[in-house]
């Protein structure tokens, strides 16, 4: 063998063994987080995220922005579809601007105990995978935190009474405005950071949030009647650009993703703890449970049931099919 011959051969050697010895450079994975730093949901990410690195060996870092600081879940979207941000915790609201069928686990009325929301997500949401995937996303994991119920400074028990009330919707969600106001309901539009205020003034008199929520803001304390009707499961989502999942050796994935499924676990538990622990405030400081007659619960279900069609159909957010299988499927359950 001539030394030229002998030359290639050493290379290609130190080539291959340096393949097989130099690890992989670490890939660091940007998660937006709407979660206050160093709260119970923000310390369940950070665990994920120390998983995340041990299943793949230090391969897979994830560097969390808490609190909102990486933007609102439109920002987090849009940061994810350049490039800037790798993945995001998600509302309905937000998964709903992704895939818009998403939206149909939070219909108001729809389901009616967690046992048929549990039949949803593990029967229905499957179907969205390759939706999320044909919009350059990966869903990882749902996530539910309990349920929203109607808030009022007056005691209203059926839905023409709360028609009489100045009602808050998120002034970020239009189409939530427009079903409530084509309802019958007197909508005011209302950011975040002002129902405090707007509630002290008068601007509104009711609002809709699950317990914890109204008891965190001290809304409760302007209106403090809580209507026993649950509006609708509050659902979040663990949401990851395709481009960074296929970054991401498959070998990994399975795992990655139980680690998710923990964390959504994680979520729930927490959430019903701290549920169950505001309403216990909640109802030591003034809070006055509207218990409904069922011929009252079945108002709001009929009402609310009856808006279905404003965001079911051709051109809408929710396919009329995959609504009326939906509808069929729970009749049988019940």
């Amino acid at each position: 063998m001539n030394i030229k011959a002998q030359l290639k051969k050493s290379f290609l050697a130190f080539i291959l063994i340096f393949l097989v010895f130099t690890p992989l450079s670490a890939l660091t994975v940007k998660l937006g987080s709407p979660f206050p730093e160093g709260s119970s949901w923000d310390s369940s990410l950070k665990r994920m995220s120390a998983e995340w690195s041990e299943i793949t060996g230090g391969r897979v870092k994830m560097r969390i922005y808490p609190g909102g600081v990486a933007g609102d879940q439109a920002d987090m979207i849009r940061k994810m579809r350049i490039g800037q941000l790798d993945a995001g915790v998600l509302t309905a609201f937000g998964l709903q601007s992704i895939v818009p069928n998403t939206f149909l686990l939070s219909l108001p009325g729809l389901l009616k105990t967690e046992a048929e929301l549990d039949y949803v997500i593990e029967e229905f949401l499957p179907g969205f995978d390759d939706d999320f995937v044909d919009e350059g996303f990966r869903i990882l994991g749902w996530s539910k935190s309990g349920w929203a119920y109607f808030f009022s400074k007056s005691p209203v028990r059926t839905p023409q009474l709360l028609m009489n009330e100045k009602l808050s919707v998120s002034n970020a969600d239009e189409e939530a405005a427009v079903n409530f106001k084509a309802l019958g309901f007197n909508v005011v539009p209302t950011s975040l950071s002002e129902l405090m205020v707007a509630l002290q003034s008068g601007m509104v008199s009711a609002f809709y949030a699950p317990p914890m929520a109204a008891a965190a803001y001290q809304w409760f304390a302007l209106a403090p009647y809580l209507i026993e009707f649950p509006i609708g499961p509050v659902i979040g989502g663990f949401v990851i650009s395709e481009r960074t999942w296929n970054r991401i050796p498959e070998s990994y994935h399975a795992d990655l993703k139980a680690a998710v499924e923990t964390v959504a676990q994680d979520f729930y538990a927490e959430s019903e703890r701290l549920n169950r622990e505001a309403l216990n405030v909640m109802n030591r400081h003034g809070l006055k449970v509207e218990e409904l007659t069922p011929g009252e619960l079945e108002q709001w279900y009929t009402l609310m049931n009856s808006g279905h069609r404003l965001v079911v159909g051709e051109g809408k957010w929710i396919d009329e099919d995959l609504y009326d299988n939906l509808v069929s499927a729970l009749k049988d359950l019940r």
